[in-house]
Order: structure tokens, then sequence, then C-alpha cells
């Protein structure tokens, strides 16, 4: 039968109706039978659509499973409605959004359904945003993630469970790195002998991973043979300490790094000093303090007074690598001090050193520092932060931005403070800048009319810092 005799002959029944008619059996397509006519008749129409569109015969497949119960509940309205904003706006995939699913997060709620399609494509292209998208997308965002390729990358993320040996060798570089990542938060000196043949991995990640997590284990085989190679290479001397850069032909130390040593040499040094640094890294940070006979400050002390920065970074590593918060706050005065004979401190340590520490403490760091300072000093202390201030430390940074005075504004320290406000201020504390909400171009006289008019940027970033604070403290209230 014609196609169009076919398509005209379902539709007639359809117009009569299944109780009045038998429904059409179109010759050369999947038999399709329900208990209810209709249903039957509805089904052989889609096969019959899917042939004529597509110019192919539909097959049989297995229905999917249904995605499983959901436990936690679903944002409010008002909430979902700002998310949605933030996904329509392109900018404001950014800390906006990351702030809004990690307070959904804390506060045990998921995303609605009919965004999680367009939050799963914002984790795909923000990487950043993917772990915070896994904790709050629900068992139907996992479910989707395993039958839509685009979005695959979620899987990395959900918690794995207990693995054995046997399924950890049985899996791809991939999957063997994510469950060695997956022992972090619990790790244990039963998991020594797992890293150690991980330490022989063919893949470069999953080796790295395992070094890294065994230094934090601390007292292993490997870093007892460590210990020794860093005591004969970093050793007490009469005037503080003296180093020694590492044998590239000492085979045993090359083992016990991982490394191998160059073919042609190392003329400058550069491969040496490489070995320096992840042996210093990765040897258990107890090693310093009966080396040194002394404490954690007393180590930190000899290192910044050795003239050797590197000595004092690797030191810094591994205390970021070993994720040791004692050993960091030892080291942070002598890492800090080098921004004082002019070292850049975002190529040191310094600030990996301060995310060790709570929230509190880091606050109270920079509050400290930035107590009678210049809005100067005061925005270099912030910046290192990266975390929601405290009460304190806002108020601190609140006056000096309402007593900084107006001028040359884009360049002024002002303009940073602002900007680093505007993430990191408490936003219930935004009452204390609306009265430059509607000022955004404000200008203090006539010489900055005269730079507005020229086309120079004289906008008071206050206005903006009002506005964006405005914004948070609402969507803070939409998520209580």
């Amino acid at each position: 039968m014609p196609t169009s005799d076919v398509w005209a002959d379902l539709v007639s029944a359809a117009l009569v109706g299944t109780g009045r008619r038998a429904v059409p059996d179109p010759a050369g397509l999947p038999a399709v039978s329900e208990e209810d006519p209709a249903l039957t008749l509805l089904a052989r129409a889609a096969l019959v659509a899917v042939r004529d569109r597509a110019g192919r015969v539909a097959g049989r497949a297995d229905p999917l499973p249904a995605a499983p119960a959901e436990t936690a509940p679903v944002v409010g309205d008002a909430a979902a409605l700002r998310l949605r904003g933030l996904l329509d706006d392109a900018a404001g995939t950014g800390v906006h959004l990351g702030e809004w699913l990690d307070l959904a997060a804390e506060r045990g709620r998921r995303v609605p359904p009919h965004l999680l399609p367009r939050l799963l494509d914002a984790g795909a292209r923000d990487r950043g945003l993917g772990r915070r998208v896994a904790r709050v997308c629900g068992e139907r965002g996992f479910w989707l993630a395993g039958v839509a390729p685009q979005w695959s990358y979620l899987l990395r993320l959900a918690p794995v469970g207990a693995f054995t040996v046997e399924q950890w060798r049985a899996g791809d570089a991939d999957r063997r790195h994510r469950l060695l990542e997956s022992l972090e938060d619990g790790l244990s000196p039963g998991d020594e002998p797992l890293l150690a043949e991980a330490l022989a991995d063919a893949s470069p990640r999953v080796r790295g991973l395992a070094m890294a997590l065994t230094a934090r284990l601390g007292d292993t085989e490997r870093g007892r043979r460590l210990a020794g190679h860093a005591r004969r290479h970093i050793a007490p001397a009469p005037a503080g300490l003296r180093v020694t850069l590492p044998d590239l032909t000492d085979s045993a130390l090359a083992r016990d790094l991982n490394v191998t040593a160059p073919k042609g040499g190392d003329p400058r040094g550069e491969i040496r000093r490489e070995w320096l640094w992840s042996l210093v890294s990765h040897t258990p940070l107890g090693t310093w303090t009966g080396h040194f006979g002394g404490d954690r400050a007393h180590v930190a002390g000899l290192a910044a007074d050795s003239g050797d920065g590197d000595l004092l970074d690797a030191l810094a590593n591994a205390a970021v690598v070993q994720r040791d918060a004692a050993w960091a706050r030892a080291l942070l005065p002598a890492c800090l001090d080098r921004l004082t004979r002019g070292h850049d401190l975002r190529g040191s340590r310094g600030r990996a050193l301060l995310a060790l520490l709570p929230v509190a403490e880091r606050c109270a760091w920079a509050a400290e520092r930035g107590t009678g300072a210049s809005a100067g000093a005061l925005l270099t202390a912030v910046e290192q932060l990266s975390c929601p201030w405290t009460e304190e430390l806002g108020a601190l940074v609140a006056r000096a931005i309402l007593r900084e005075p107006a001028t040359d504004l884009a360049s002024a320290p002002l303009a940073g403070l602002c900007r680093e406000a505007e993430t990191w201020l408490p936003p219930r504390m935004h009452p204390l800048f609306d009265a430059f909400a509607d000022d955004d171009h404000h200008v203090t006289d006539e010489a900055d009319e005269d730079a507005h008019d020229a086309g120079g940027d004289r906008r008071d970033p206050r206005a903006r810092l009002a506005r964006t604070l405005r914004f948070r403290s609402d969507l803070h209230e939409e998520l209580r």
C-alpha cells in the first residue's frame, strides 16, 4: 500500500474511532499490539511517521530504566527563577552561579528538573562548576549523565564508594585516577599497598596523584627512603643549613622520585633543581624538625635565612601536597615576607598555604595585616583569600572603601577592593553602600568631568558594588 494511503487509513481509523473500526496493520512494520486499541493505533502511526520521515523502519530497543526517586527537596520558585536568570546571562555562569550552587548544596536542595539540561550544559563548558553541579543535580542529574554523552563528565564526579584492588586494576587510566581521588578524604595507612602499585602505573596522572597521596600518609616505606635522601641533600651547617643538589646518576633517588635522568645531562642544573623540589615536596614534613633540632618555625626560619627561595617554596609546596595546616602556619610568615623584598606573591605558594587554614583564621590573618594599613596593603592581603569574609574582615574592608577618596577611580586600590568585595563581602552589608547604587557615573570634580568627557572611565566602582551586594543578598534570601 502506498505510504499516503497507509497514513490516510490510520487517520480515518482515528477519526471514526477504534471502537467502530479495526486498527490498520500496515505491512513491513514491527508488530505492535497493545491492550488498548487506541494505543495500538498511536504506536503504528508513530512507526509509519518514523519510516516516512527518516527513511528507515524503526527497530526495537529496551526502554531506559526510570530515574531513581529523589530524596532532596527542590529549591523554591524564587530561587529557581534566579537560577534561570543566571543561566540566561552568559556572565552569570561565573561567580554568582557558583555561589547559588554552593548555597543550594549547603541547604540540602536540588535543582528543578526543567533546568537540569541547561545546568548540565554549563557544567560541561566550565569544569570548575562540575563538582558544584554534582552536589545539587539530584538523582535525575546523574541519570541524565548516564544516557547523554555530553553530560558524562558528571559520572566522574559521582561518589565512588568502596572498591577492590581488582576493580582498580580493571579500569582504564581515567577510572584508576578517579578511584584514587576517592581516597583523598578517607586516606589511611591501609591504602599504602595500592598506592605503592599506583606509583608504577603507566599513566603519569595516576603516578603523580599516587605520589601526592603517599606523601600525605607520612610514615610509609617510600617516605622513609625519601627522608634518608633528603637528610643527605639538606643538612645542618654552622651558618644554618647546606643544600646539595642531587646527582643525576643516583639511581636509588631516581627510583624513589619516579623520574628518569636526561640523556643530554643538565649543564644549567635545572633538572637537579627539579629533583630537589620533588624530593622536598614528598619527604614527610616531620623529617625536618628532628633533622634540624627545632620546631616548625625554626625550620622555616632556616630555610628563609638560607637565601634559597626555591627551598622555602619547596617546603611550602610540601605543606600543600601533604595538606598540613600546622606547617602552613609556620611557613606563611617567611613566604609572605618575601613580598617586602621584591618578590611577587602570586608566584609563591602563599595563597595555597592560606587555603589550608580554616576560613576564620584566613580572614583574621588578612584583618591583622589590613588594620591601619593603606587601601593598597589591605587589597594585597584580601586578594590572597578566595573565601567568604567574616564580619570582622568585611567591616574593615567596608570602612576602607567608604573612606577612600573617589579620585583616579579606575586604577586606585578602591577599584580593587570593590572588585574583591563584590564576591566575598557578606551580602547583608549591602545597606552600607545603598547610597551609591544609582550613581554609576559619579564624578567628583571638574578634572574628573574632563576625563570622563574625553573617554576615560571615571565611574565610581562603589555603584556596581552596591548593586552586586543587593543582588547577592536577594540570592541568599531566596535560598533560605
